[in-house]
């Protein structure tokens, strides 16, 4: 849903993670608006797909940014 959507590629969760995590990796610079774009697409898809998630993880990391960007 996120590359065909958004455009957006996730990888899987590696190691320890596999099975319980995604990977958002970036190809150089990345910035704060980027992040955001990212996290959005996510919570997008999981809404979209109708996958149980908790709410909120866009705001949160708005909220972290605002403190410390």
């Amino acid at each position: 849903y996120c590359v065909k959507s958004c455009n957006v590629t996730l990888g899987q969760g590696i190691g320890a993670l596999s099975g319980k995590a995604l990977r958002i990796a970036h190809m150089g610079h990345a910035n704060a608006p980027m992040v955001l774009g990212t996290l959005s697409a996510i919570e997008m898809a999981l809404q979209a797909l109708k996958v149980p998630h908790g709410a909120g993880g866009v705001e949160a990391a708005i909220a972290s940014l605002a403190k410390n960007a």
